[in-house]
């Protein structure tokens, strides 16, 4: 197996679940999230984020990484499906840590229960930037799925 093709498999199991993770939020907590009372969202939410915000970067990260070895090794279509993969996923990072990530520590950073000021405001504007988040690391994931049919 050459460097190239150990990547492509790499980028797309460690894509794969990166987006997956991603679309499972917008399927399921999301939805749930905007029908909690903010107590309860507070509390659920302090949770999901404690356990998923180390993982996704993990996850986000090796595929990243993979993805821009295919980008950088090969050339033709899978060059720049593999360098739009990689741009798209930075899309989804940078948006995540200057977006998300700061309204995600003012969950983190209370003791479970309590509920930080605008809460309220802060979940409707974590669901439209997940919203975005999922459709950008969905076509993340058309990109890396493109590169390996090229």
């Amino acid at each position: 197996m050459s460097t190239v093709q150990l990547s492509v498999w790499v980028m797309l199991v460690f894509g794969g679940l990166w987006a997956g993770g991603i679309l499972i939020f917008a399927v399921e907590r999301t939805n749930l999230w905007r029908r909690m009372p903010m107590d309860q969202f507070s509390v659920d939410f302090r949770r999901s984020v404690l356990r998923v915000d180390p993982m996704m970067p993990i996850l986000g990260g090796i595929s990243g990484i993979s993805a821009l070895s295919v980008a950088i090794l090969s050339d033709g279509g899978v060059r720049y499906l593999a360098g739009a993969s990689v741009f798209l996923m930075a899309l989804v990072i940078v948006g995540s840590v200057v977006i998300a990530e700061p309204m995600n520590t003012q969950f983190r950073k209370l003791p479970e229960g309590q509920i930080p000021e605008n809460a309220l405001k802060m979940r409707d504007n974590w669901r439209v930037f997940h919203l975005v988040r999922t459709i950008v690391a969905i076509a993340t994931l058309a990109c890396m799925a493109a590169t390996a049919s090229v």
